[in-house]
C-alpha cells in the first residue's frame, strides 16, 4: 500500500516500517494476578505485545474463561496480567493464551 499527502509526496509505503515476532510462547493461567515473562532486549519504545486465545470461548455466557489476558511491555520483560490490570481482587482468565511480541522497525 502507498499513501500520498495533500501535498503529493509519498507519505507510507511497503518499505516504510517492518513488523516482526521476536517472541511466542503459550502463557497458561498461574498463581496471583499477572505474571512477569523475562525477554532480553525488548523496550517499550519499540515492542508491542497481544495475547491471544488458543481455544474457543464459551458459549454458554459470560464464564471466566472469555476473560483476556492483558499484556504490558517494560524493559527486559513483559507483564501478563490475568484480567484486569487495575483490580486487585475479582476474576481472572483461565484460558491458555499465546503471547506475541513484535518489533517495529
Amino acid at each position: 500500500m502507498r499513501i500520498w499527502g495533500a501535498d503529493g509526496a509519498l507519505q507510507l509505503d511497503e518499505t516504510s516500517f517492518t513488523v516482526r515476532v521476536i517472541y511466542s510462547a503459550l502463557v497458561p493461567k498461574t498463581a496471583g494476578r499477572f505474571v512477569d515473562i523475562p525477554i532480553s532486549g525488548v523496550t517499550p519504545t519499540k515492542d508491542s505485545c497481544v495475547c491471544i486465545p488458543i481455544s474457543p470461548y464459551s458459549t454458554s455466557g459470560q464464564g471466566i474463561d472469555a476473560i483476556a489476558f492483558i499484556p504490558y511491555v517494560y524493559e527486559g520483560y513483559v507483564r501478563v496480567f490475568f484480567g484486569s490490570p487495575a483490580a486487585t481482587t475479582g476474576p481472572t482468565g483461565i484460558t491458555t493464551q499465546r503471547l506475541l511480541v513484535m518489533r517495529h522497525s
